[in-house]
């Protein structure tokens, strides 16, 4: 399909970005068409179905940045639907490049004062306008004569934001018609530029909120028996708060896309390992991800494997307990991941989110037993019969994991002590690599107020350190990118750095030392020097 070109029916800012042209295809139609694609469990979507607005970002990144207020949008619903399930307008766009990648650090120059505000990420807010009710699913929209090179069915709806030229719009407009005989009014009142079907003419001005539509779309009833919901699990401490994309690269400061796939990753597979050597922030990702995928954090729980971790501890197991008259009695106890398997089955219209911090520290094949079926056929397809609990009498009780749990693990790729992952085990998990990221050090202590040449003296340091680390041992040695993460950043700061975190994990590194340590200490030396300079 070729690219849109840059003109457009209505103008846009002068010093914007070219915007694709109106369709034109159908009798009054003067705005482009998208193609939106999101997820049932997703908070956007939720956002979108229960209060009638919603903000999304994403990518492609040209996509956001060419829609433009009063755009019509097709709401494709990926999972479990797959299938477009709404209609809906663009009411706002916003942000603004924030995922460029980092340049490399530059000379030192002077301070300009206080650090500029973070800016806001590109995304478009997008208003409900009417439901269909005979969704039209995936299989039909591939089979469309004239869609083989529409944006969404080329790259198969991977993404956020699709065009769709006037004749693409035209064919789904006119098969979901075919389907849904109401829906012509609502559509042909979109495309002469009203906000939303049955909204009376007004004179307010373009600026007015707009009200939510009087329908929304309401979800069928899963097919669950209707046992009342369980009281959620504990609280997990400080979870950060994450509603989207836009927000976790705020708190973690990688780029948009690397988040996006890994939140696509962990939704499409349920269960992924964020792999990387020490210091990468792997562990507030994790946190950060599975505040943004469950929506609550009565919905997560974190568990940190060690080498003593067992089946019963993670499954389930028979454990004893006392009673009020001083007698031991045994029973079958379900583990975390039982637990947190039956309260996501409650609750299918959420998802549920387990973090297993250090997931490599204990012998993984023992732990999740005959687990590692059931992660791989997620549902009733994949149950399995619990060894612990098919073992004590009584007719069997299928287990299975439901498919709205997800897997969180975080591994650290440079502590050779640990078990190596049971190939089995990985062959279940995608595995996302987190490198020392500069450029996340460099934003982090711009935004905390570090002058220049400090900065280009502590980025010079990081980055001669892990290369010397990376051709002295491997990559998987190097230092994360927190580990110089300080406020103040100064002498004394820095020496603390390398006396109590640094030169213990070097001396751990190389064994015996052959004059490692002094030549580490040495680089750490200079830079802290640098950083009593009067420039610093």
């Amino acid at each position: 399909m070729s690219q849109p070109d840059t003109t457009r029916t209505e103008a846009a800012p002068a010093d914007g970005p070219a915007a694709p042209p109106a369709p034109a295809g159908r009798a009054g139609v003067t705005r482009t068409a998208w193609w939106l694609s999101t997820r049932r469990r997703r908070p956007e979507w939720q956002s979108l179905a229960g209060a009638g607005l919603a903000t999304f970002s994403g990518r492609p990144r040209a996509n956001f940045e060419s829609a433009q207020t009063g755009d019509p949008v097709l709401i494709y619903v990926a999972r479990p639907d797959r299938a477009i399930r709404a209609v809906g307008i663009v009411t706002h766009v916003g942000g603004g490049p924030a995922d460029a990648p980092p340049a490399a650090p530059a000379p030192p120059e002077p301070d300009a004062g206080a650090p500029p505000a973070p800016k806001e990420a590109l995304h478009i807010e997008v208003q409900f306008a009417f439901e269909v009710t005979n969704p039209l699913p995936w299989p039909e929209i591939q089979a469309l004569p004239g869609l083989a090179d529409a944006e969404p069915v080329k790259q198969r709806s991977s993404g956020t934001l699709f065009y769709l030229s006037p004749a693409e719009y035209t064919i789904l407009q006119d098969r979901l018609i075919a389907r849904n005989p109401e829906l012509a009014a609502p559509f042909a009142a979109i495309d002469s530029g009203q906000r939303f079907v049955g909204e009376p003419e007004s004179d307010a001005p373009a600026e007015t909120p707009l009200r939510a539509p009087a329908r929304f779309v309401r979800e069928p009833p899963p097919g669950y028996s209707p046992t009342p919901p369980a009281p959620p699990p504990r609280l997990p401490p400080a979870l950060p708060a994450v509603a989207s994309v836009a927000d976790l690269q705020q708190l973690t400061g990688l780029p948009a896309a690397t988040l996006e796939e890994a939140r696509d990753l962990l939704e499409d597979t349920g269960q992924i390992v964020l792999n990387g050597p020490p210091g990468t922030g792997k562990t507030w990702l994790a946190r950060g991800l599975a505040a943004l995928a469950a929506g609550d954090p009565a919905r997560v729980q974190i568990v940190q494997f060690h080498p003593a971790t067992a089946y019963e501890d993670f499954i389930e197991g028979l454990k004893p307990s006392v009673d009020a008259w001083g007698h031991v009695t045994y029973a079958v106890l379900p583990g975390i991941f039982v637990r947190m398997c039956q309260a996501a089955r409650r609750d299918p219209e959420h998802h549920y989110v387990l973090i297993v911090d250090e997931i490599n520290r204990a012998p993984l094949a023992r732990v999740f037993g005959e687990l590692l079926y059931a992660l791989e056929y997620r549902g009733p397809q994949g149950a399995v019969e619990l060894s612990v609990s098919a073992g004590i009498g009584g007719p069997p009780q299928p287990f299975y994991v439901p498919e709205n749990l997800l897997l969180i693990g975080t591994m650290n790729s440079a502590d050779r002590s640990l078990a190596l992952v049971d190939y089995a085990l990985r062959r279940r998990f995608r595995f996302i690599e987190i490198e020392p990221h500069a450029g996340v050090l460099d934003a982090w202590l711009r935004d905390h107020g570090t002058a220049a040449a400090a900065r280009q003296t502590v980025l010079q340091l990081f980055q001669e350190v892990n290369s010397r680390l990376s051709e002295a041992l491997d990559p998987d040695h190097r230092l994360g990118h927190s580990y110089f993460m300080l406020d103040p950043l100064n002498r004394t700061t820095l020496d603390r750095l390398w006396r109590t975190a640094i030169r213990p994990l070097i001396a751990e590194y190389f064994i015996p030392p052959a004059g490692e340590i002094d030549e580490y200490h040495a680089m750490f030396a200079l830079a802290a020097a640098a950083l009593d300079a009067p420039h610093a």
